[in-house]
């Protein structure tokens, strides 16, 4: 429950500060808000294509972790 009303904060101070770009009074906060409520979006996005999913893969589903090495292409 807790992160749902996390998620709707963020998603509320994301909109707003969307609206405030278009304000010209307060276009300058509007642009820092946004783009602070976007980065976090973009590393999750970023970390998300770097992972190495067959490691991690093994690791998880191999009774010994000793055997996921990169010569044997991660398989266990």
């Amino acid at each position: 429950m807790f992160t749902f009303l996390l998620f709707l904060g963020w998603l509320f101070l994301l909109i707003y500060g969307i609206v405030l770009l278009r304000a010209s009074k307060h276009r300058n906060f509007g642009i820092t808000l946004t783009t602070l409520l976007l980065a976090p979006v973009a590393l999750i996005i970023s970390m998300g294509l770097y992972m190495d999913f067959e490691k991690i893969d093994c690791y998880s589903n191999a009774p010994d972790q000793s055997q996921c090495t990169l010569e044997n292409n991660w398989k266990y």
